[in-house]
């Protein structure tokens, strides 16, 4: 390199550069949003729904901003846990001439619970309509059946069934060949059968409990006291729409089972749910039912990774930070997150709620999530966690990061 042509730089143009160089040193850091995890709920691409499916024109278009402390000392998990539906129990949509001839329980244990519910319209059900055998030998209700509860007991204890139902709990006889007739049976009945006692339960869960539209989602299913023969499943929407969902044995003996939910159906209110049929090995095919639900929101809104504001207090004392938004539709959007303030013992602990909301138009925009100096008594570092987006003219969940957001 030729030093020969270098010049030394005015006096005013160093003190410049020295100045620059200096306050570059000294400025906080550039803030960026945390890597997604693999468990977190990030919208790939976002979609514009049709005008009607969107309730935004009655929203608030004022601005909100509100935090709150929390118990440093409390225990709270970021990422939701999967919730396990464990059952010992099964449907069965029974026709009249299956009622009459004689419906098989399939039993496992004794002290089975039994309701019938007759459909929409049909004669409601009493005890002296119904006729038990085992092993082909009829037998005493007053015997057979310790205890009897009809609709208004039932209702009257809180439980929610159809009108003209009919529970029974059956003794320890009832074993074996067990059949259920109704000789005056008309129309189709839906029998349930609860086994509290019994050792075979079929357990499922959902590898999360929310997705986007678009997204696939999976479903665990796993059986305690015997093996399985074969399990299917089907997928409901709010509005009744249905999926088929096949099921694949794993290494560990559960079953797999995934699904793309149609993004057609996604939107309305209510939650999506996933009902699970399996069936034991052998002769006895003992049936096993298993539910459970989650959400699934029409993408139209999702970070855009754009963070900014100093991780410095303000001069108030508080915590702001704005979080930039992509939206293709307009609507009110909220974000809350739970900040993490450093204890003395140098780990991380929950110190505040924050949550705000304001009316945003399709494109780029900001939510400031502002922690005030009220609720702030650690110190930093800080984390921001649990962070969520919600579009609040369904209440659906846009996008949610366990965590989001390092501030030195």
């Amino acid at each position: 390199m030729n030093f020969s042509n270098l010049r030394p730089l005015p006096l005013v143009a160093a003190l410049a550069l020295a100045s620059g160089l200096a306050a570059s040193a000294h400025a906080a850091p550039a803030l960026r949003l945390l890597a997604a995890s693999s468990q977190d709920l990030v919208a790939t691409e976002l979609v514009t729904p049709v005008a009607k499916r969107q309730a935004a024109d009655a929203l608030e278009r004022a601005p909100l901003a509100v935090s709150w402390p929390l118990d440093a000392s409390a225990a709270l998990d970021a990422q939701p846990q999967a919730y396990v539906a464990q059952s010992r129990e099964y449907w069965v949509d029974a026709s009249a001439s299956e009622l009459q001839a004689g419906l098989r329980l399939k039993l496992s244990s004794p002290g089975a619970l039994v309701r019938i519910s007759p459909h929409a319209g049909k004669a409601a059900v009493s005890a002296s309509d119904v006729q038990l055998t085992v092993d082909g030998r009829r037998l005493d209700n007053s015997k057979s059946m310790s205890a009897v509860a009809d609709a208004d007991a039932l209702h009257a204890a809180g439980m929610d069934v159809p009108q003209g139902s009919i529970i029974m709990k059956l003794d320890s006889k009832a074993v074996g060949d067990v059949r259920l007739a109704m000789p005056a049976a008309q129309g189709a009945h839906l029998v349930h059968v609860f086994e509290p006692a019994s050792a075979v339960a079929l357990s499922l869960a959902a590898t999360r409990d929310s997705i986007a539209g678009g997204d696939t989602i999976a479903f665990r299913a796993q059986l305690e006291g015997a093996t399985l023969d074969r399990i299917g499943g089907l997928v409901s929407a709010p509005d009744g729409s249905s999926q088929n969902v096949d099921f694949v044995r794993q290494g560990d003996g559960s079953y797999l089972g995934q699904v793309r939910p149609d993004l057609a159906h996604a939107g309305g209110p209510g939650l999506w749910e996933m009902h699970a049929f399996g069936v034991t090995a052998g002769k006895d095919a003992i049936p096993r039912d298993a539910k459970t639900a989650f959400a699934v929101s029409v993408p139209v809104a999702r970070l855009d990774g754009h963070v900014s504001q100093s991780a410095s207090l303000a001069k108030d004392g508080s915590i702001a930070v704005r979080i930039g938004v992509q939206a293709s539709v307009a609507s009110r959007y909220a974000v809350s997150g739970v900040l993490h303030g450093t204890g003395d013992d140098g780990q991380l602990h929950p110190v505040a709620m924050g949550q705000s909301a304001a009316w945003l138009q399709p494109g780029h925009g900001t939510l400031e999530l502002r922690y005030d100096a009220a609720s702030l008594s650690l110190h930093a570092p800080w984390e921001v966690r649990d962070l969520r987006l919600v579009n609040q003219a369904d209440f659906s969940l846009q996008e949610r990061r366990a965590r989001a957001l390092y501030l030195p």
